[in-house]
C-alpha cells in the first residue's frame, strides 16, 4: 500500500509539472493527451532505462492515448495561448509538446525525439536538482521544430528507434559534438539533448552550484566617495551611498567609476540611536542562536540533551524489560514518545481515557480545546469544524501493557525511574535522566524543522502554557506526519522496528475555528469598499475610507487593534515597502518589528496620501483644523490615520480607535 501511495504521489507530481494548474482545464487536457500520444510508444521501447516512469505513467499513458481526442487545431490554439500569456518558461513541457513543427520534414522521427526527451526530463524531475538541464533540453527540442537557426540540428540526429538504449544514444550524441571544434549553436543544441539523456540513464542526483561572492580588489589603492542622499522622512537618519573606485593619477581621474557595480552600499547614521549596552548585545546574541537553531545549523549534539548513543541504549533497555512485564520500562518509553513525564500522563489518564486499543494497535489519545473553538450557532455554516481530540499510534511492543493498563495503579516516582536508569548509565556511559528524556521530543523536532505549534500539540500542551495555540489552526495530518517521523527516527537509532500501523491521512483540524476560508477572505474587502461608492458626504467618505485602509494594513501586517494604529507616516519606508510597528507590550523584550507590506497595500497607502492632499485643499477654508491635521499626517508630525467627528457643530479630528471604527 505504501508503494502504491508513492506511485500515486509521483503521478500527481509529474502531471502537475507537465500540465501546471496555471493552464485551464481544457488546455491541460490537450497537453496530457499530447503527452500520451507521443510518449506512450517511447516508454515501451525504453522501459529498462526509465524505471522511475514505468510504474507511474505506463498505464495512464496507454489509457489516455486510447481516449485521445485532440486535433491539430486544438494543439495550435493551446500553444498560441501559452505563448500569448508568456508561459513558455513557466510551462516548458506544455510548450514543447504543443509547439508547431514548421521546420520538420520527417514528422515521425521528430515525434520519437520529442517523446523521448520529455520522458527523460520527467525522470530527471523525479530524481531532483536537474532543473537547468530540463529547461535547456525542452527549450532546444521546441526551437528545433520552429526556429530556422536550430533546424539544422535535427538532420544530424540519429533515429531513436534504431538504438533502444539511452547509454548508446548518449554516446552517439557525444560523438556528434566532436565534429564542432569550436562551440557554436549546433554544438550547444546537441549538448543540451545529450545531457538529459545521459543523466536520465545514470539516474544520479544533480549538482547545485552556488555563486561565490568575491570582494572587490584593486591593483592600486581604492578611493571611497560618499554621496549624501535626501532623507525620506524626518526621523533624523542620515543616509549616504558609498562608491568605490581605484585611485588614479590626476590625469586619469574620471567622474564616474568604470567598474560595473554588482551591489549598492549604504551607510546610515542615527543621531538618536543609543549605544549598545550589555542587554542589547545579549538580546542580539540570543536572536542569533535562535536563527541558527531554526536553520538547523547548530551543533550536532547539545551537551544538555541526549545523543543517538543515549537513545539507542535507552530503547533497547526498554524493549528488553518490556518482555519481562516491567511497568517502569513502559512508562519511560511512553515518556520518550510523548515528551511528558509519567506523573503528567497519569493525571491525564485519571481525567479521561488516555490509552486505548484500536484495530489491534495501541493508541494514545490527546485532547485540545481553545476558547475560539466555541462560536455562535449562526457561524456554523461559515467556520470550519474543529476536532477536540486526536489519536496517535504507539509501538506494538506496548500493546499488552496498554491492554492491561490500570489507572488506579500509581505512576513510578522520580527516584524509581532514576534507580531504573542507573544500570544503563553505568554500563554504557550514557547520560539518561527523566528530564532529558522528557525534553528529547521537542529537542529532536525543532532541530528537524517541525513547527513549534505542532510540537506543543504532540506534547498535549494547552493554550495557557503556549499562548500561540489559541490562534493556531493545524491539520491533524501535519501532526501525524511529524509524529511518525519522530517515532521512526528514534527506533531506527536502536535498529528496532516500532511496527506502527500504516499511515492514514486525517482531514480534520485542531485549534481555533476562526480560520476563515479563502472564499470568505476574498470578499471581505469588497464588502468594506461597497459603502464608499454611495457616500457623497466628504466627512463620511473619509471615515469609511480610513477604516478601509486600516483594515487592509492590519490584514497585511498582523497589527492588532490599538489606539492610533500604524503610527506615523515616518514609520513607513516607501522605497523598500517596509513598516515599523510596535503593538506588543512585553517586559524586557523588544516590542517593535519591521515588516514588508505587499504591493497592493503600498499602492493603497499612496492613494490614501493623495486623498489627504485633496481633503486638505477642500478643508482649507471650510475646516482649517482638519486641513492642519491632514498636513500633520502628511509630514509625519501626527498619526497617519485619523477620524473626523462632530463637536459642538464643528468638525474635529481624533485618533482612530476600535470603538470609532465600529461607528463607520
Amino acid at each position: 500500500m505504501i508503494e502504491r501511495k508513492k506511485r500515486s504521489k509521483r503521478r500527481r507530481e509529474i502531471t502537475n509539472v507537465i500540465a501546471p494548474e496555471m493552464l485551464s482545464n481544457w488546455q491541460r487536457k490537450i497537453v496530457l493527451s499530447r503527452l500520451a500520444q507521443l510518449c506512450a510508444p517511447m516508454l515501451k521501447g525504453y522501459q529498462d532505462d526509465l524505471p522511475l516512469l514505468t510504474d507511474s505513467l505506463e498505464q495512464r499513458l496507454n489509457a489516455t492515448a486510447q481516449n485521445s481526442a485532440q486535433t491539430a487545431r486544438d494543439i495550435q490554439i493551446t500553444y498560441r495561448q501559452i505563448r500569448k500569456n508568456k508561459m513558455l518558461t513557466d510551462a516548458p513541457y506544455a510548450a514543447a509538446l504543443c509547439a508547431p513543427w514548421l521546420r520538420i520534414d520527417d514528422n515521425e522521427k521528430y515525434a520519437e525525439w520529442l517523446g523521448l526527451i520529455v520522458l527523460c526530463c520527467c525522470q530527471l524531475h523525479i530524481i531532483g536538482q536537474h532543473d537547468s538541464a530540463i529547461d535547456s533540453a525542452l527549450r532546444e527540442i521546441r526551437l528545433i521544430a520552429n526556429d530556422i537557426n536550430h533546424a539544422p540540428i535535427f538532420h544530424k540526429l540519429p533515429r531513436v528507434t534504431h538504438i533502444n538504449s539511452l547509454e548508446k544514444l548518449g554516446e552517439q550524441l557525444e560523438v556528434l559534438k566532436l565534429h564542432y571544434p569550436e562551440p557554436n549553436l549546433e554544438y550547444a543544441g546537441i549538448g543540451y539533448l545529450s545531457v538529459v539523456i545521459r543523466n536520465a540513464f545514470v539516474r544520479s542526483r544533480g549538482i547545485v552550484r552556488r555563486r561565490k561572492k568575491r570582494a572587490l580588489t584593486f591593483s592600486e589603492p581604492e578611493v571611497i566617495t560618499v554621496i549624501p542622499l535626501e532623507p525620506v522622512d524626518d526621523s533624523g537618519l542620515e543616509v549616504e551611498r558609498l562608491q568605490i573606485r581605484p585611485e588614479m593619477e590626476d590625469s586619469r581621474t574620471v567622474d564616474e567609476t568604470a567598474m560595473l557595480e554588482t551591489s549598492v552600499t549604504f551607510r546610515v547614521y542615527g543621531i538618536h540611536q543609543r549605544n549598545k549596552n550589555l542587554a542589547i548585545m545579549a538580546q542580539q546574541s540570543q536572536r542569533f542562536t535562535e536563527q541558527l537553531s531554526n536553520r538547523n545549523q547548530s551543533l550536532l549534539c547539545s551537551f544538555e540533551q541526549l545523543t543517538d548513543w543515549d537513545i539507542h541504549h535507552l530503547i533497547q533497555h526498554c524493549i528488553a524489560n518490556l518482555k519481562q512485564q516491567d511497568s517502569v520500562a513502559c512508562w519511560v518509553l511512553l515518556t520518550l514518545i510523548t515528551g511528558r513525564d509519567p506523573s503528567w500522563l497519569h493525571t491525564k489518564a485519571r481525567q479521561h481515557q488516555l490509552l486505548d486499543i484500536v484495530n489491534s494497535s495501541p493508541y494514545i489519545r490527546m485532547y485540545h480545546h481553545v476558547p475560539a473553538s466555541n462560536q455562535a450557532d449562526i457561524l456554523k455554516g461559515i467556520l470550519p469544524n474543529i476536532a477536540e481530540k486526536f489519536d496517535r499510534p504507539l509501538p506494538q511492543d506496548l500493546y499488552q501493557w496498554v491492554k492491561e493498563f490500570n489507572v488506579n495503579l500509581p505512576a513510578p516516582t522520580l527516584l524509581e525511574i532514576r534507580t531504573w536508569l542507573s544500570p544503563v548509565n553505568k554500563k554504557h556511559t550514557t547520560r539518561l535522566t527523566l528530564g532529558r528524556i522528557t525534553r528529547y521530543l521537542e529537542h529532536w523536532c525543532l532541530n528537524n524543522g517541525s513547527d513549534r505549534a505542532i510540537v506543543a500539540l504532540m506534547r498535549g500542551e494547552s493554550h495557557q502554557s503556549r499562548p500561540a495555540l489559541a490562534y493556531s489552526y493545524v491539520s491533524q495530518d501535519a501532526i501525524l506526519h511529524d509524529y511518525y517521523r519522530y517515532v521512526t527516527a528514534i527506533f531506527a537509532m536502536a535498529n528496532i522496528n516500532p511496527q506502527l500501523p500504516s499511515y492514514q491521512p486525517e482531514a480534520s483540524h485542531l485549534g481555533s475555528r476562526l480560520h476563515l476560508p479563502s472564499s470568505i477572505l476574498h470578499h471581505i474587502f469588497t464588502v468594506l469598499a461597497q459603502p464608499l461608492k454611495h457616500r457623497s458626504n466628504i466627512w463620511d467618505f473619509h471615515n469609511h475610507y480610513v477604516c478601509y485602509v486600516w483594515a487592509l494594513l492590519t490584514f497585511s501586517t498582523g497589527h492588532r487593534d490599538v489606539t492610533a494604529p500604524m503610527g506615523k507616516l515616518t514609520d513607513y519606508n516607501p522605497h523598500q515597502r517596509t513598516w515599523w510597528i510596535s503593538d506588543k507590550e512585553r517586559r524586557n523584550v523588544p516590542s517593535a518589528r519591521t515588516l514588508v507590506i505587499p504591493p497592493t497595500a503600498a499602492k493603497q497607502v499612496d492613494d490614501y496620501l493623495q486623498h489627504l492632499h485633496q481633503l486638505k485643499k477642500h478643508c482649507h477654508f471650510r475646516a482649517p483644523n482638519i486641513a492642519e491635521r491632514c498636513q500633520q499626517a502628511l509630514d509625519g508630525s501626527g498619526n497617519l490615520l485619523f477620524y473626523i467627528t462632530d463637536k459642538q457643530y464643528t468638525k474635529v479630528s481624533s485618533d482612530l480607535t476600535p470603538a470609532l471604527s465600529n461607528h463607520a
